[in-house]
Formats: structure tokens, sequence, C-alpha cells
């Protein structure tokens, strides 16, 4: 895949300074470009070091917050301050500690009882500050990878796998909590630029399969993530990559 760029980093702590100069890089290119910068967050705990630099120097200043805004790729459906929200985490880490306006922070309210209406409504909001009534194309989304290949809120065999209608939707995964929602294939496939990062042996087995291993997306959701007019850069620690045949 021309457009697939591949990194391994020998520490969580190197692949984030990594990760940091990545995001500064794309974001300054999208404003100069096209005057903002749109980012999409991801959960979990692989992300926390990369918003702690974010949220510091020399990186915070590097950025022009105001010219950002904040989305996010799913979200567990339990109240913003609940430990399990990943809004909660970015808001901690890193969200509270730069200069960008509440207004630009654009939160998934998966907490409602009507999740429909709740995916509708992050739809109509990605629209809105994308100014489109298509799929928005993201600067840049944030992605992790699980164990068995998930990536957002898409686990194997799925039927969000396949959604091409919707732009966000709710779904039941087999993680706790499992209630989700997620962004779809669509935006997915949609953006500038993906960064991706991965640690742990535990993902070791799912990386070789994802990279190296034969396009089955139903098994490896992974494998949508191929922007058609987009890269994706993946970044590694050596535990993760430990399977790959070629690591760069």
């Amino acid at each position: 895949m021309q457009n697939r760029h591949i990194s391994v980093y020998s520490s969580l702590d190197t692949l984030s300074q990594a990760a940091a100069r990545y995001v500064i890089q794309v974001a300054q290119e999208a404003i100069v470009s096209h005057g903002r910068f749109t980012f999409a967050l991801s959960g979990g705990n692989t992300p926390k070091a990369l918003f702690k630099l974010l949220a510091a120097e020399p990186y915070t200043s590097q950025i022009d917050w105001n010219l950002v805004d904040i989305f996010w790729s799913d979200e567990r459906c339990v109240p913003p301050e609940s430990e399990d929200s990943s809004y909660r985490l970015a808001m901690d880490t890193m969200l509270s500690k730069v200069p960008i306006p509440a207004s630009q922070i654009h939160r998934m309210h998966a907490e409602e009882k009507d999740r429909d209406a709740a995916s509708q409504a992050y739809t109509e909001e990605m629209r809105r500050v994308f100014g489109t009534s298509g799929t928005p194309a993201f600067d840049l989304i944030l992605l992790g990878m699980g164990p068995e290949a998930h990536t957002a809120s898409l686990f194997p065999h799925q039927p969000s796998l396949q959604e091409r209608e919707r732009l966000v939707m709710p779904v039941s995964v087999p993680k706790p909590p499992p209630a989700r929602l997620t962004l779809t294939p669509p935006v997915l496939q949609a953006p500038r630029h993906v960064l991706f990062l991965v640690t742990g042996q535990d993902k070791a087995e799912a990386v070789k399969e994802v990279i190296e291993g034969a396009r089955n997306p139903d098994e490896y959701p992974a494998q949508l993530v191929q922007p058609t007019q987009g890269d994706v850069t993946w970044l590694f620690d050596t535990a993760a990559a430990s399977q790959l045949t070629h690591k760069a």
C-alpha cells in the first residue's frame, strides 16, 4: 500500500514523542493549507502519553489552538465525568490545559438514552463544522487497535463494518462497557491522514495480519482504514511489531 508508513519504537515514550511531532506537522500544514485543523481523537490508554505531551512545551505553542476543532472517533455510552469516558481522558490530560475555545471541542453525547438520535446529532455537528452535506474529511484521525484488530468501536463480524450510509452509529461490542457510538467506515476512509498508535505484545498477532496478511476486514476491522485520498501512519512499539517480517 503506497500510502502506508510504518515506524517501530523501543518504548511508549519514544513512540509518543514521534506521535506528537507528527500531530504538530499535520496541524501546521492543515492550518497553512485551509485555515484550520480538524482532529478526531481516540480513547484507550495508549494516547494518554501523547495527549500529555501536546499539553506541554515544547509542543503546545507549536499549534494555534484557536484554529483547531476536536472530535472523537468513538465514545462509550457513559456520562462525560465517568472514568470510562474518552472525552474525560482527553479533557483531563490535554484539552483542559491548552488554549482551545470550548466551542471547538465537539463531544459525542453518547450517554443519551436515544443513541440513534445522539448518532444523528453528531453527524449533523460534523457536517456543520465541515460545511458539507456529505462525508467530512478530517485532517487527522487518531486511532488505536485492539488484540482482535478492532479500531474505533468497529469489532470483527459486526454489522457496523458494512455500514455505508450512516456516518455515526450506535454499537454493542464484546468489551466493557459494551454500548458505544462510533464513526463508521465511510468517515474512516475519508481523512487526509490517519495515525495509529499500537503497543503491547498482545497486539502482535493482529498487527501481523492487518499489515502483512490477506485482506479480510470482517476478521480484521483495522484493514478498513485505507483512506482513498490520504495516508496511514502506523507507530508501533517493539512488542506490537514483534511478528512483522518487515518493520519499516
